[in-house]
């Protein structure tokens, strides 16, 4: 049987990253992805991360992409 992962680090370090099918781009998914760890450890602030993908989601999801609303990182 195998072990199970101890913290939440551990258990995405363990998915299988194999891109499933989709409409949406995959490679954003997977930038987006990563920048979300970094602000989840204190790597980038949440104002930063949509600095970064605000645009690029509108152009990816179009009416269905719905931006938070005042981010910051109070």
């Amino acid at each position: 049987m195998p072990q199970q992962p101890d913290t939440p680090h551990e258990l995405l370090d363990s998915l299988d990253r194999t891109p499933v099918e989709s409409d949406y781009d995959q490679e954003l998914a997977q930038f987006a992805g990563e920048d979300a760890r970094k602000v989840w450890n204190g790597e980038l602030t949440r104002e930063e991360f949509f600095e970064l993908y605000d645009e690029q989601f509108r152009e990816e999801f179009g009416d269905d992409y719905v931006p938070p609303e005042g981010v910051t990182d109070d």
